[in-house]
């Protein structure tokens, strides 16, 4: 079976991840190539594990820098037309763009395509064109994103729900007085939020991730840090393993409805609970045993799942991760892809 992996070309595809998107096409790698001849389509930084063949076609960097959308499409549209003229068996398409799907529709093209995302409009018309294709198909990251994504979709969403290699964060909890948040620094993800919290709990807080937002950077964090609030930098998988042991909870403040949230899963595979807002996948994803979800929309609450999340017994967090297998989910996106070629 061939199977084409089509990437978000946002970001590459290399380690430590900018995101959950990234580290989810990493983690497919490996699993589709023990089963399929696999080639990935991704953002030309990116760093493909062997035997899978990498795809890619040259970025003007500064253009994309100040243009990301136009060049991303110009990428998209070339990767459709390879994919056009090599004839895959199925494509996973992992781009948050109409043009896959849209093309897929006219070329008859086998296609999954994951939704990572709420409903965005510049999606919406596209996915409800092309899902009366019988070539393309979705499939959802959650139940809370397949319920927003139906309306738009002329058919089922399966769920599949993502997973990690759980053993990669297994180790002996050592724990510190501290708490800690990761991801990628945006607005959206709520840093500000963690770190209002954290003070009110009282807890010195530790925070991971790439800067891809300057000036909320410096407004919203720089003036907490040295004040209880240490930046740790963008961390690799080991880092952020160290840090999740030491943890005493982990802080997702997150402003939007989270899709799945794989730093959830990460953190409570290392019996770090997890403390967040109850909204988007967060109660799916954490539920009881993985922590405590905020009863209202606000620092006050955000802080009382704090509070709650550290009376919970390790074992139990580590048993709500071990929901969430990679082998689990990677066996059932070749069960579908193989019925969708």
């Amino acid at each position: 079976m061939k199977i084409a992996i089509i990437a978000h070309p946002r970001f590459p595809i290399k380690s430590p991840f900018p995101g959950g998107l990234e580290a989810f096409i990493a983690s497919l790698v490996p699993q589709y190539s023990a089963h399929a001849e696999v080639t990935v389509y991704a953002h030309p930084g990116s760093q493909i594990q062997s035997p899978a063949k990498l795809v890619t076609f040259p970025f003007d960097t500064e253009a994309h820098k100040q243009y990301p959308e136009l060049i991303e499409n110009d990428f998209l549209l070339k990767v459709m037309n390879d994919i056009r003229l090599k004839g895959f068996d199925a494509v996973h398409n992992n781009a948050i763009s109409p043009i896959p799907t849209v093309w897929a529709c006219k070329y008859d093209i086998p296609m999954l395509t994951t939704l990572h995302t709420p409903p965005y409009s510049r999606l919406k018309a596209s996915a409800e064109l092309s899902s009366l294709s019988p070539f393309v198909h979705y499939n959802a990251v959650s139940y809370s994103v397949a319920e927003a994504w139906q309306p738009y979709i002329n058919d089922t969403i399966d769920v599949i729900y993502n997973g990690i290699e759980l053993s990669q964060w297994e180790g002996k909890k050592q724990t510190k007085d501290q708490l800690f948040s990761f991801g990628r620094i945006v607005p959206s993800k709520g840093f500000d939020l963690a770190i209002k919290a954290a003070s009110l709990v009282g807890i010195e807080l530790n925070i991971a991730g790439p800067i891809y937002d300057q000036n909320y950077f410096d407004d919203k964090i720089s003036p907490f840090l040295g004040k209880a609030v240490n930046y740790l930098g963008h961390l690799n998988h080991m880092e952020l393993q160290s840090q999740l042991k030491e943890s005493r909870a982990a802080i997702f403040g997150v402003r939007w409805d989270e899709p799945f949230g794989l730093s959830t899963v990460e953190a409570m595979a290392t019996g770090t609970p997890v403390a967040a807002f109850n909204r988007g996948a967060f109660p799916e994803v954490v539920s009881k045993e993985g922590g405590a979800l905020a009863r209202g929309n606000n620092v006050e609450s955000l802080a009382e799942a704090i509070s709650a999340s550290l009376d919970k017994h390790s074992q139990d967090v580590i048993h709500r991760a071990h929901r969430f297998p990679l082998d689990a989910m990677c066996s059932a996106y070749l069960d579908k892809l193989a019925r969708v070629s």
